[in-house]
């Protein structure tokens, strides 16, 4: 459905958010493996949370519903019927989380998906799990993919591309396999699977490569700072490691949050999200907001369930362009539609590089991003990894288009409330992948 956007005079206040996406889906998922039930807190409405909700119940897992809790308790065995499909929906991290447990499990089933997930790549996960001695069909390396559970052997992997939805396929697959499993990173990605098996259970450790002193070759009287590996994270996974179960305590989503300190940034006004996930490989956004001129302050810190989490407080101001790349970029790779809409707002160019990850995202999210602030008046180059934004002002509305796209649809959103006159995204649909109350919540802190 089209929804308007009209400008507002004011961004402010304290909001609450559904629980975040990435830890929803793991400890859902988890459950298929666990040898005891899992309570999940806060677990949230979106679309693609609710794939992997169904795909456990489909391989077993029993589902009680409470008061904002959820009580997941696996199978006796895990088994679906021959010829089943498990329809994964938009959700990425569903069918590559999913592929890797089934890969290592005595099971056959298909797993399928829309339009727009048919079109992601999947070479990523079926190489891997196919060095493990895993059976996975899948025409062009798209869905649908057929998968022919069986006993897995032992994998050592240096991630080629940083994937947090890889690394955790394959550590689900070694659990699923009782098989050991070591993943190396050159740049280190979310870690919520880590944190979750080592919370629910015991198998996994987790090692960070630290740089140490040494003789510099071309001045033996100077020392200077080296990595003995040339990888920064090991991640090993032992034999007959184990799920046993427990409590899951689901933070606010970091991801959404982000919309919502972008309207505080360009408004110039406070806002504070409270209770909101703040792992550190998720946070980098916040650096970002501070290095483009923005106030932000972090209070009530606590760890629940392995997870940091807090009240963020971001208040905005004139913002400043930035040049954005490497371990960066991956940092705020779900938060460059936001970013980009920032830049339209900041003074000076924007510069983004390393991102061409998002080409193969929900839609070609450079591509619609490029699209959306063009309508607007901002010149914009489209690079093949990125983009270069030249800020503007007194930019007037515009028909943005969604591209079947949550997080387009969400940031240019945001982008309507400063514009003059008023703006539309021509479907609004898209936001209940992640977050269905969006435009509740933006009611709540605009005026």
């Amino acid at each position: 459905m089209r929804r308007i956007v009209k400008s507002v005079r004011k961004v402010g206040g304290t909001i609450s958010l559904p629980g975040d996406k990435s830890i929803a889906h793991r400890a859902a998922l988890f459950s298929i493996l666990s040898q005891g039930p899992i309570t999940i807190r806060n677990f949230p409405n979106g679309a693609d949370c609710q794939r992997s909700l169904a795909a456990a119940q489909t391989l077993g897992v029993k589902v009680d519903r409470g008061d904002n809790e959820l009580i997941l308790t696996p199978p006796e065995a895990r088994a679906v019927d021959e010829g089943t499909n498990i329809d994964c929906g938009n959700s990425g991290t569903t069918v590559r989380l999913l592929a890797g447990i089934l890969a290592g499990s005595q099971v056959e089933a298909t797993l399928v998906g829309d339009e727009s997930l048919s079109q992601r790549p999947m070479k990523r996960i079926i190489d891997p799990l196919t060095a493990m001695g895993a059976e996975l069909f899948a025409e062009n390396g798209t869905l649908p993919m057929r998968i022919r559970g069986r006993r897995l052997g032992a994998l050592e992997y240096r991630m080629p591309v940083a994937s947090a939805q890889v690394k955790s396929a394959l550590l689900l697959a070694g659990m699923a396999s009782s098989c050991s499993v070591v993943v190396r990173e050159d740049i280190i990605t979310r870690d919520h699977t880590e944190i979750m098996m080592q919370e629910l259970g015991n198998g996994l450790s987790v090692k960070d490569i630290k740089a140490v002193a040494v003789a510099d070759p071309d001045d033996p009287r100077k020392r200077r700072m080296q990595r003995p590996e040339p990888y920064k994270r090991e991640i090993q996974l032992q034999p007959g490691a184990v799920l046993n179960g427990g409590l899951i305590d689901i933070p606010g989503d970091f991801s959404t949050a982000v919309f919502f300190m972008g309207a505080a940034a360009i408004s110039g006004y406070s806002l504070t999200v409270a209770n909101v996930g703040l792992n550190p490989t998720r946070t980098v956004m916040l650096d970002h907001l501070k290095a483009v001129g923005c106030s932000v302050q972090v209070n009530n810190r606590a760890v629940v369930s392995g997870e940091v989490r807090g009240d963020v407080t971001v208040t905005g101001a004139p913002l400043k362009a930035r040049k954005i790349s490497g371990d960066t970029t991956v940092g705020l790779i779900d938060e460059i539609p936001m970013v980009a809409v920032m830049a339209a707002f900041a003074s000076g160019t924007t510069i983004i590089r390393d991102a061409g990850e998002l080409r193969v995202k929900e839609s070609d999210r450079l591509m619609a991003v490029t699209e959306n602030l063009k309508s607007i008046g901002i010149k914009v180059g489209l690079l093949e990894d990125g983009l270069a934004i030249e800020g503007g002002k007194d930019l007037n509305g515009a028909d943005f288009k969604s591209f079947g796209d949550h997080r387009i649809a969400m940031a240019f959103s945001i982008a309507g409330l400063f514009l003059h006159g008023s703006s539309s995204i021509d479907d609004d649909a898209s936001v209940a992948v992640s977050c269905p109350d969006f435009y509740d919540l933006l009611g709540q802190v605009t005026q």
